[in-house]
């Protein structure tokens, strides 16, 4: 964009340009200017088209309005009508448990995490040295 915002500085004036392209030749200029008026179609075209799209668009949303409100109808029922028929995705929660173990000190001490993942250091090593399972440590 950095480019493009010097070329506009650049051609934002008659003088700048003059002297942009003092040492063109008038086959040159015609050139580049042929090419301009084609981008400048191309784009007049496009912005054509996407207008052409939004009205259809806009045409479109205002049928369906129409139909229904004839029908007596209105966007919560249709909210209702998607919750019934569409199923969603659901997310896998892993479930929070409260665990207990003892450090390395003999304190007794309470973790609340997951029953998957990475475990505090000092609870890795005491399930590893007891030989216990993570579920063995969960406090109802």
């Amino acid at each position: 964009m950095k480019s493009f915002d010097e070329l506009h500085d650049r051609l934002s004036s008659k003088t700048r340009i003059r002297s942009l392209f003092k040492a063109a030749t008038v086959q040159d200029l015609e050139k580049i200017l042929a090419r301009l008026n084609e981008l400048y179609t191309e784009k007049l075209q496009s912005r054509e088209q996407e207008d052409l799209e939004r009205q259809r668009k806009k045409d479109d949303i205002t049928a369906i309005q129409k139909k229904m409100s004839d029908l007596g109808l209105t966007l919560s029922d249709l909210d209702v009508l998607s919750d019934t028929t569409i199923s969603r995705k659901r997310r896998r929660t892993s479930k929070k448990h409260t665990f207990q173990y003892e450090n390395t000190k003999g304190e007794t001490i309470l973790w609340k995490g997951s029953s998957t993942g990475r475990l505090p250091k000092e609870f890795q090593e005491y399930l590893e040295k007891h030989q216990k399972k993570r579920a063995e440590c969960i406090v109802e």
